[in-house]
């Protein structure tokens, strides 16, 4: 007996199959209606039912309902866009409207998909945001879906970075608005700092269709947005470069197998209180001192050049590590920063403090309804269950896949590896076969280009250096005799079409019976789901092609796994070949594990970063009613002025209307700055906090605990600031001069990378040593 698919969902509770199938014959009846109407009578039909549908603000998206917009959509996006839908795009957006997220393969077609998703909801009024990983994706699915919005009678457009405000409320007021997550969520931390109500630039959130989910859900996760600005007062630190220098690796520090922390090691320790004599580093006298040469020490040993970040135009640009783009207009917190400029010997940024927080799991629940579309959504469906409370399953592709993915060549060593790496792709290059070789960083996709140059191997390279060219790039690709070396592929937007973009039905089919393309990964990344990125570039729409990963026991995926019980490094030296590769069996299901441990350790820094979280994000909320409070009403921008001296005195210079301006930034400015401290306090609280393990406290309670009490008579607080601002304000010629008071806002913000590993931060090397000294 056969049992559908939704019965076995529901009886093993699985993540990951939730019933995508169940709208498959709804999704071909509708292609078959489409392909059976004559061109005027199917556009007249599609309009009619669009008509009924719009204003709609129920719809039942099923039934009958559903196929009569998924055979609208099918004649319309052939009429407006000239291309014609598979069914499985059909299935996949009938399954994205149930609110299920849906995972497609690279070259299926989810930007149309999610553009028939949209506008879905767009017909019926619902205001909808496409979230993208990009700037770059966001402009251009916005101008290629534009034509089939304008044919459903639905506005659209697109929010870059470089949008100004006056064009980001415009857009921000489209029914559909396409824009990158960091960017929406930079735009939240910007409204909510406005100091009058038409500063805001955001309409109320309701449908979100995140393109590339998992890289924004997951990997994206991993940091908050921190939106910084301009330093009230400069800060202070200890210039500890030079004694950083100076360290010798070998004996003063040492370096976690993972290499995630760093640490003075005994001797390290001496060589520093000899240095600043009369400090004890493990004092709370000395800890300023020990996290300045904790940062230093990070920055110099950890954070490499090429890899971490790239020196471009006199500045350290920072690397994102899940989209080897560079990460414009974010900065490491000004210690960090200034750190790694000292290290490259570059001018140091200005001195900033943050100005407010927001994280993308936060950002997401702010919508009504969240869908989404994915290459390798499945692979993390549980955690998207537990997390977002989001259901997850894969469409299959409109062609059988026939891509061939071939067995994993392990080496002992990155060295050994990285010699197969360049023989196997100029191998292939020599029989005229496209490759496309994925690796981790910018330097390593350059060491490759160099080494393949050398074998008279022309490649194009694709990284953070150049990643404005990456869409012609990308387009070509699948040339004849292409090789591509390029470092993560998540969310580039272009697919690789066999024979370049334009070849003929002749170029293709010649790269066709090369194999197409070939796929060489360089070393397993810290998920699996990041090799799959890869892979599915390969094979696309039944195209032939291949995907083989090179790997070596060095490899960041199978790093600092020791603890676990994995023996992946010299133990296994005698079971390799004279050129490295290793043939004990079972290695590749001990690199598995190694991944699987790696991807785990990354949910888990997430979960603790939002347990760190829920409570400041509870208190900010308190803070933000306050503002609107402030914002929305002339008496509680009034209140806390009235009776103050020289009050009448200024009602009468200034005018009602003008007092209460005054009085409103007054008050706004004071939220804000008691705010900034407030996070400072708590970010100096959780870096100590794991000291309370020494007394055998729990440090998230203890953290919970005093992030209490510090919020304490916040409001008050802030009030009080605002009246002794407003009493030490001078009248000249019926004015008031804020700025001249120090009432003045940051005029440019950039945003942070931060660390958020809270049971990963600086002050563990202090309780390690401490525990040490102590000999537990």
């Amino acid at each position: 007996m056969r049992f559908p698919q939704q019965f076995k969902n529901w009886l093993f509770n699985t993540p990951g199959i939730a019933d995508t199938a169940r709208f498959g014959t709804l999704a071909e009846k509708a292609a078959a209606r489409a392909d059976a109407a004559a061109p005027e009578a199917g556009l007249a039909e599609a309009g009619n039912i669009l008509r009924q549908m719009r204003g709609d603000d129920s719809p039942n998206w099923s039934g009958q309902p559903l196929e009569d917009y998924l055979f609208a959509a099918r004649i319309l996006a052939e009429e407006s866009l000239g291309m014609t839908l598979f069914n499985t795009q059909l299935l996949a957006a009938a399954t994205m409207l149930q609110g299920t997220v849906v995972e497609m393969d690279t070259g299926e077609g989810k930007t149309l998909v999610g553009a028939l998703v949209a506008g879905a909801h767009a017909l019926t009024g619902r205001r909808v945001h496409v979230l993208t990983v990009n700037d770059y994706l966001a402009q251009r699915d916005a101008a290629w879906m534009g034509p089939y919005f304008d044919k459903l009678g639905v506005t659209a457009a697109s929010v870059t970075a470089n949008s100004t405000r006056e064009e980001k409320k415009l857009a921000y007021g489209a029914d559909v608005v396409y824009v990158s997550v960091n960017e929406l969520g930079f735009d939240v931390l910007r409204d909510r700092s406005r100091t009058s109500p038409e500063q805001a630039v955001l309409q109320d959130f309701d449908v979100c269709i995140v393109d590339e989910i998992d890289s924004v859900l997951v990997d994206e996760a991993v940091v908050p947005l921190v939106l910084a600005g301009r330093a009230r007062t400069e800060l202070q630190g200890v210039d500890v470069a030079d004694f950083v220098s100076s360290l010798d690796p070998d004996t003063d520090y040492t370096v976690e197998p993972d290499r995630r922390n760093v640490s003075l090691s005994d001797a390290g320790i001496n060589k520093a209180e000899a240095r600043w004599p009369g400090v004890e580093l493990y004092s709370a006298a000395g800890t300023p001192l020990f996290s300045s040469i904790n940062v230093a020490l990070h920055a110099q040993v950890l954070l490499e050049r090429d890899v971490d970040y790239i020196v471009r135009d006199g500045q350290a640009q920072i690397v994102s590590d899940s989209r080897g783009r560079v990460a414009h207009t974010q900065r490491w917190p000004d210690g960090l920063q200034a750190a790694v400029e000292t290290k490259e010997g570059l001018h140091k940024t200005e001195q900033g403090e943050v100005l407010d927080q927001l994280l993308v799991r936060d950002l997401i629940k702010q919508f009504a309804t969240v869908t989404g579309m994915s290459g390798t959504a499945v692979a993390v469906a549980e955690y998207l269950r537990t997390h977002y409370l989001l259901d997850a399953g894969r469409i299959p592709p409109h062609v059988p896949s026939i891509r061939r993915d071939l067995p994993e060549h392990i080496y002992a060593t990155a060295e050994q590896r990285d010699a197969a790496v360049v023989e196997a792709v100029s191998a292939a290059h020599a029989t005229g076969q496209p490759v496309l070789l994925g690796t981790h960083s910018v330097s390593a996709s350059e060491r490759f280009a160099a080494a393949l140059t050398a074998r008279d191997v022309e490649c194009q390279v694709l990284n953070a250096r150049n990643d404005a060219l990456e869409a012609e790039v990308i387009a070509q690709a699948g040339r004849k005799n292409a090789v591509t070396v390029s470092t993560q592929m998540a969310g580039r937007g272009t697919d690789i079409l066999l024979g370049g973009r334009d070849a003929g039905a002749g170029e293709h089919q010649e790269v066709a019976e090369l194999g197409g393309l070939l796929v060489v990964i360089a070393g397993r990344f810290y998920s699996a789901r990041l090799d799959g990125q890869l892979k599915g570039r390969a094979g696309r729409q039944g195209d032939p092609g291949a995907s083989v990963i090179y790997s070596s026991v060095e490899d960041p995926a199978a790093n600092g796994q020791e603890a676990h019980g994995l023996e992946l490094s010299a133990s296994v030296a005698g079971d390799a070949d004279d050129d490295g590769l290793l043939n004990r069996a079972g290695m590749d299901g001990l690199l598995d594990r190694a991944q699987r441990l790696a991807e785990q350790e990354r949910f888990t820094t997430q979960e603790n970063s939002w347990k760190y979280n829920e409570l400041i994000a509870y208190q900010r909320r308190v803070v933000l009613a306050e503002r609107d409070r402030v914002l929305a009403e002339d008496a509680a921008a009034l209140a806390p002025f009235d009776g103050a001296e020289r009050w009448d005195e200024f009602r009468a210079a200034l005018g009602d209307g003008e007092l209460v301006r005054v009085c409103r930034q007054l008050m706004l400015f004071h939220l804000d700055a008691h705010w900034s401290d407030h996070l400072a306090l708590l970010s100096e609280q959780r870096a100590a906090i794991h000291l309370r393990a020494l007394g055998r406290q729990n440090p998230l309670d203890e953290f919970r605990r005093e992030t209490i009490l510090a919020f304490e008579g916040f409001l008050d607080r802030a009030a009080d600031s605002a009246r002794e601002s407003f009493d030490g304000l001078e009248l000249a010629g019926g004015t008031v001069d804020l700025e001249a008071a120090g009432i003045r806002r940051a005029s440019s913000t950039w945003t942070y990378v931060v660390n958020e590993d809270p049971f990963g931060s600086q002050s563990d090397a202090i309780v390690k040593w401490l525990l040490k000294k102590m000999g537990k």
